[in-house]
């Protein structure tokens, strides 16, 4: 599934170019800053992109959305509980140090029970709140990989303390949705490293199974 990995802007998050490489197609996964890096990614690449998927809806993840839209012409795709997000500005001073735009109106959404099919992959939705209502990982069956945003990280959770988190809704999406998924999956974060499903099960110290669930 994964095609090329790109961090961008000051607060490090992971953009995602997915697809079945010899399709020449991609998805573009949360452009959150820097998209003439992006672009010049897909184009070096000599990619087709099909379509802007968001793992949730916080300014980080969002916000050269409509650069990459406007540029190849994409629909936006998002769980409909992150619409807020895209409707309204989170945090002015950030989003003018981004250079965001307005996010496009999404054309279509992220729904569990509903795959995605995109870019030559099949994509199922897990719907995962707790960092924002919204808050979704993508799965790729085939190559055990799944993008998880800031749901989990390695060794870490996403932050609970801004509008829309909740830190017990996050565990239970964390140990009820993911932790739950028979075998190991490479897991591709929002920001920092990749790590592994296993790993995060043995060794996450806020929901791993070898401490005791935290108290909230």
């Amino acid at each position: 599934m994964l095609i090329e990995k790109l961090t961008v802007g000051p607060l490090e998050e992971n953009c995602y170019l997915v697809g079945a490489e010899q399709t020449g197609r991609c998805a573009v996964v949360d452009p959150g800053a820097e998209s003439g890096r992006i672009i010049a990614a897909i184009e070096r690449r000599g990619l087709q992109p099909e379509r802007i998927l968001l793992t949730h809806g916080h300014v980080d993840h969002i916000a050269h959305c409509a650069h990459i839209a406007e540029r190849f012409g994409l629909g936006v795709w998002i769980h409909a509980a992150d619409l807020p997000y895209l409707e309204r500005p989170q945090w002015p001073e950030l989003e003018a140090f981004l250079k965001a735009r307005p996010c496009p109106q999404p054309s279509g959404w992220l729904e569990e029970g509903v795959d995605v099919e995109v870019a030559g992959l099949v994509l199922r939705v897990l719907h995962t709140p707790g960092h924002t209502p919204g808050g979704v990982c993508l799965i790729d069956e085939a190559s055990r990989e799944i993008l998880v945003g800031d749901t989990l990280f390695c060794r870490g959770v996403g932050r609970t303390d801004l509008p829309g988190g909740d830190a017990q809704a996050l565990v239970r999406s964390i140990r009820e949705k993911l932790f739950v998924l028979g075998g190991d999956y490479r897991l591709l974060p929002g920001h920092g490293p990749e790590t592994g499903l296993d790993d995060e099960r043995r060794d996450n110290p806020f929901v791993g199974v070898a401490v005791a669930a935290p108290q909230w």
